[in-house]
């Protein structure tokens, strides 16, 4: 009796075993996938973009709920999700919000998305994010790659990660679960050196 029992606890805990290892080996397999898929993202400024004056006239022209570009971040499996221009409760529903109040290409990018719900939650792996991991933005005046040098929590009322800046970065803002009043802070500062990437 004692030697069946052993022999069922021992299955037991090798079919465990062989389930998270499984799933650990999907999960790295769909990174890997997402990856491959960065590779083919072309890194660099549009033509059109000369001495950044192209970028006040557009923010003029873009209205909200306007789709400005995509988001994404291989070590959280997020691709190519949409960016849409303001922080309106209707906005991220959609999508990841832009603050209006950020730039669009040149300087610092804020954008904000849910971390939970049935919809619009594409922040919902960004606690997972380390630093050193990519970013790519892609918008209409070209891409830019980001690599993570700031992983906080602030204040939801602290609003200085989203300060204007000299240095291209992109900052990114998210509930935190259980806690109203903090807000998950990722930034990033641009890094076009592709050696560096994922392999």
């Amino acid at each position: 009796m004692k030697k069946g029992i052993k022999m069922f606890i021992l299955v037991g805990i090798i079919a465990v075993i062989t389930i998270v290892i499984s799933i650990f080996a999907v999960y790295k397999f769909k990174i890997y996938q997402v990856n491959k898929r960065v590779e083919d993202i072309i890194v660099g400024d549009n033509a059109k973009i000369e001495d950044n004056k192209i970028e006040p006239l557009a923010q003029i022209k873009i209205e909200y709920d306007n789709t400005i570009g995509t988001l994404t971040i291989p070590s959280i499996l997020l691709e190519n999700a949409p960016i849409l221009e303001s922080t309106e409760l209707s906005t991220l529903a959609k999508g990841i919000g832009h603050f209006t109040s950020t730039s669009l290409y040149n300087g610092n990018v804020g954008l904000a998305s849910h971390n939970s719900g049935n919809s619009g939650d594409y922040f919902k792996n960004l606690k997972l994010v380390k630093i050193n991991d990519e970013i790519y933005y892609q918008t209409k005046y070209g891409t830019k790659r980001y690599i993570v040098k700031v992983k906080e929590i602030i204040e939801e009322t602290d609003f200085s990660y989203l300060g204007e800046t000299k240095e291209n970065k992109i900052t990114l803002i998210t509930c935190v679960n259980g806690q109203k009043e903090k807000r998950l802070c990722i930034q990033a500062v641009e890094n076009n050196d592709m050696s560096n990437s994922w392999q």
